[in-house]
């Protein structure tokens, strides 16, 4: 059966919520501390800054998207000077994400620690065996910067030209396939291809990183064992990138480089390096609504004056030439939200992942 995923029309809230979310953030308690510049997302609120070095944590390893964008993040806010303190980005991999996770949960009420999430936040809280001892709801929520969308990958080297040649080959053999984690994005959207396009179950192989997937596909020897027979991906644009013959392309073809056949989204790209790619749906594969979310959360706890001043912080970063100069390059929809909108959006996210962990057997 074919998993449906939510349209992102339908986890927008009222411009009443948003209201309520100025009425809120108004009422904070008075900390004493600067108040946030002047139009910035959390200007009604007064705000706490932190005092120390910040760790700005990531769930997989070096060269994944949630990598890439932390130290993108991270670097936008030290050359604006969005903080009094310096962001450094720090990898604890591990778990699926669980190693991050916890660490940040550990550190309740600190705002010294904060962590770009994926929707592996509510994968591997929900399928984790034994279970975790939190929720995502549990951690404070920040922001969320962009919708990633996924596209579908193939070596240089592969006779499929599209969409439907990869189906056609899918339906008659069980085709070796790689992605971040166990239960986690790449292998719900394979799942998810599965169904629809009722093909022989995917031979899914687990890899540390987004890097590490495209790595494997490219047949790179820093992949491991990884890279043994891997055929497919769906590896986000900033990922796959590097991997390039043209545009971004950084290594030397072939064999290390890859080629997107279709994107996952309702459009193809108009601008930046993947301009003019069909999408998926318009070769038979209609799956258009399935993105990651890139998002910042902080551990529990956290006050109004915390939270605010964070807030603030990465719409500044969203707002920046250089973060709509980058979202544009790699196909990335922008989409902030924070307050009581981002909340909504956490508990409908939350939802939609439980219920494909039930359907694919997961819990």
């Amino acid at each position: 059966m074919e998993v449906r995923v939510m349209s992102r029309s339908a986890i927008r809230i009222t411009a009443i919520l948003a209201a309520a979310l100025i009425t809120l953030t108004a009422c904070a308690s008075n900390t004493g501390t600067a108040p946030t510049p002047s139009g910035s997302a959390a200007s009604v609120a007064t705000i706490v800054q932190p005092t120390r070095p910040v760790e700005f944590v990531i769930s997989t390893a070096v060269g994944g998207g949630s990598d890439l964008y932390a130290r993108k993040w991270a670097a936008i806010i030290d050359q604006l000077k969005l903080s009094p303190q310096s962001v450094n980005p720090l990898n604890k991999e591990g778990a699926s994400g669980a190693v991050a996770f916890t660490y940040v949960y550990d550190h309740k009420g600190d705002m010294h620690y904060i962590m770009v999430t994926l929707n592996s936040f509510f994968t591997t809280i929900i399928t984790s065996k034994p279970p975790l001892p939190y929720k995502a709801t549990d951690f404070t929520p920040i922001a969320n910067l962009a919708l990633d969308p996924f596209f579908l990958w193939v070596n240089e080297d592969s006779k499929w030209q599209n969409a439907q040649d990869f189906i056609k080959a899918a339906q008659e053999k069980s085709i070796v396939v790689t992605g971040t984690g166990v239960h986690q994005e790449d292998e719900v959207l394979f799942k998810r291809i599965e169904a629809l396009a009722k093909t022989k179950p995917f031979t899914y192989v687990m890899s540390a990183s987004g890097a590490t997937v495209a790595s494997a596909l490219a047949g790179h020897a820093g992949a491991g064992a990884a890279s043994a027979g891997v055929e497919a991906t769906v590896n986000n644009p900033s990922e796959g990138s590097p991997f390039l013959r043209i545009g971004t392309g950084t290594r030397k073809c072939p064999p290390e480089c890859l080629r997107p056949l279709c994107a996952f989204t309702p459009e193809s790209p108009k601008s930046g390096t993947f301009a003019g790619l069909a999408t998926c749906k318009s070769q038979g594969l209609a799956i258009d609504d399935y993105y990651i979310m890139r998002a910042v959360m902080g551990p529990p706890g956290l006050t109004q004056g915390q939270q605010a001043f964070w807030i603030d912080v990465f719409k500044q970063v969203f707002d920046s030439k250089d973060w709509k100069d980058y979202m544009d390059q790699f196909a990335l929809e922008p989409s902030f939200k924070s307050g009581l909108e981002f909340r909504q959006f956490i508990l409908q996210y939350q939802q939609l992942h439980q219920d494909i962990a039930a359907k694919n057997g997961w819990v």
